[in-house]
């Protein structure tokens, strides 16, 4: 398991390491140079004209989530979106430049930080539903966190779903070494669970509730998460490239406002979300649908409390102790853009029609 967390890294600073290169080979000079901002300057507010942001979103969430709120039409940026089925996909694509920000959970910003990526947390909210939890498969037999142990376990490298895991097993008494790890896409996971090829897997919605209703009846279940093992913490982050651009750091300033406007509009308007994104976007039951709104649960921003450090150095030394990211001592609080900090769904934006 070691070993292939090792490769994991490798693989990923080697492509950080690459992408730096052929970045600099069209590059107009350092970001030092004149109308560049250094990473302590103080953010800009005004988004100029013709700004522009692409946004690493994942199965048009965010992307749903500002049309539907209305925040979209208020962001002065051009801002799109583009999708990546996990968070190591938007951390590549936000490195590659193809992207400046996306939301993710709360591993890819240590595998941003352990890789050199130049890609800092600049929001956060947390949900106070359970979340991800595993799955098992049909003929699995699997009815309790310790029936884990010596089962097939799906694991995707560099995600959420990883520390979840992790986090449920250290509850059990157990460790990643007590189970037999299997590698795959989560996309992957559904279909390797109804296949017997993996006996579990941690499952996100609404992926989770359309795997159960796929198996209904046939001795599939999902285990409750111990406690803490699914924190609900989400992160916005984005490149320190863009953020060294003082148009496109006032546009994912004002995105991140609109963020957290937009968590507190879904928290008002489930019904809305459920018709138009679960049942509408998503292609999920009515049913399924209110399943995967009540797993979310309330979204709110913390800001960039103590408690919310903590917890980001937790999951690192979880990690670290499993064998991922080692040979670096990596500090939480590195992971943050604390001009970012003080962000509210309150914070003033640009006056529009002024930019």
């Amino acid at each position: 398991m070691r070993t292939r967390f090792r490769r994991l890294a490798r693989l990923t600073v080697i492509a950080v390491l690459a992408g730096s290169s052929l970045a600099a080979c069209g590059s107009q000079g350092p970001a030092s140079s004149a109308g560049r901002l250094g990473p302590d300057d103080p953010l800009p507010v005004e988004v100029p004209d013709g700004t522009t942001l692409v946004v690493a979103d994942d199965a048009n969430r965010l992307k749903t989530l500002f049309a539907l709120s209305g925040e979209q039409e208020r962001l002065s940026a051009d801002v799109t979106y583009a999708n990546f089925s996990s968070g190591p996909l938007r951390l590549e694509a936000i490195r590659s430049g193809n992207a400046q920000l996306g939301r993710v959970g709360d591993v890819p910003p240590i595998l941003a930080q352990y890789s050199d990526a130049g890609v800092p947390i600049v929001g956060t909210v947390v949900h106070d539903g359970p979340g991800a939890q595993i799955a098992t498969s049909p003929e699995s037999g699997i009815t309790t966190l310790k029936d884990l142990a010596g089962k097939k376990v799906a694991i995707n490298e560099g995600t959420s779903q990883q520390a979840t895991l992790l986090r449920n097993l250290k509850a059990a008494g157990l460790s990643i070494d007590d189970v037999e790890v299997v590698n795959l896409g989560l996309a992957e996971f559904a279909d390797g669970l109804r296949a017997e090829q993996i006996n579990a897997a941690v499952l996100k919605q609404p992926d989770r509730a359309r795997y159960l209703a796929s198996t209904e009846g046939k001795g599939s279940t999902e285990l409750p998460n111990a406690p803490r093992a699914s924190p609900g913490l989400y992160y916005v982050y984005a490149s320190q490239d863009a953020l060294s651009d003082p148009g496109q750091a006032a546009a994912i300033r004002e995105f991140v406002i609109a963020w957290y406007r937009a968590e507190q509009w879904l928290n008002d308007n489930k019904d809305v979300w459920i018709d138009e994104y679960l049942v509408k976007d998503q292609n999920v039951t009515p049913e399924d649908a209110r399943v995967i709104a009540e797993s979310d649960g309330a979204g709110t921003p913390p800001g960039f409390t103590d408690e919310v450090i903590g917890i980001q150095q937790e999951t690192i030394d979880l990690l670290q102790s499993a064998g991922a990211f080692t040979g670096k001592k990596l500090s939480a609080r590195d992971e943050f853009d604390f001009r970012f900090a003080e962000l509210t769904a309150d914070s003033p934006r640009p006056a529009q029609g002024t930019t």
